[in-house]
């Protein structure tokens, strides 16, 4: 007798985990992932001939880049001034979020700053949902920001429309 109420038992179990995994939501549904920013830079202007642009590369590969003033200096060629998307490999992206985990990036604050000081441009970057402002005595995110800007060198951007 008292192995049927075990077999019962066990029977209900089993039927009940089976009913509420299926009733449980997934992050994930049917493959898709959610899309959000993987790498993100932005450079803000000064008073003298920095560069200044917007960039951004969600984790599917879809780059938009906003070009302002004196963006050649960083990417090594000229866009006029405005806006364009483009898309970039994923083993690409994998590249830098890779090399700024290894160098510390999520351990940073999330700013370095002086609102006292104005003519410093900000750098500000995100990688994988981390954002750092860097404008004063922060770290040195020069290697990033590099890799950053060889990257949006080498995409083949087309210039968006005003109605896109």
């Amino acid at each position: 007798m008292t192995f049927c109420k075990v077999n019962t038992v066990y029977i209900l179990v089993c039927v009940a985990l089976a009913l509420s995994s299926c009733t449980q939501k997934k992050d994930v549904a049917d493959g898709h992932i959610p899309l959000e920013v993987a790498i993100g830079l932005q450079k803000t202007m000064c008073y003298g001939s920095c560069p200044s642009f917007n960039f951004s590369v969600l984790n599917d590969g879809q780059a938009t880049l906003t070009v302002g003033r004196f963006a050649e200096k960083a990417f090594g060629r000229t866009l006029e001034e405005g806006k364009y998307i483009g898309t970039i490999e994923l083993h690409e992206i994998a590249k830098i979020t890779a090399f700024a985990e290894k160098s510390g990036y999520n351990k940073l604050e999330d700013r370095y700053d002086n609102p006292m000081i104005m003519d410093i441009p900000a750098a500000i970057s995100t990688i994988n949902r981390k954002t750092v402002f860097n404008r004063y005595e922060g770290p040195d995110l020069k290697d990033l920001y590099t890799r950053i800007e060889q990257l949006i060198s080498t995409v083949n951007w087309k210039a968006k429309n005003n109605s896109e």
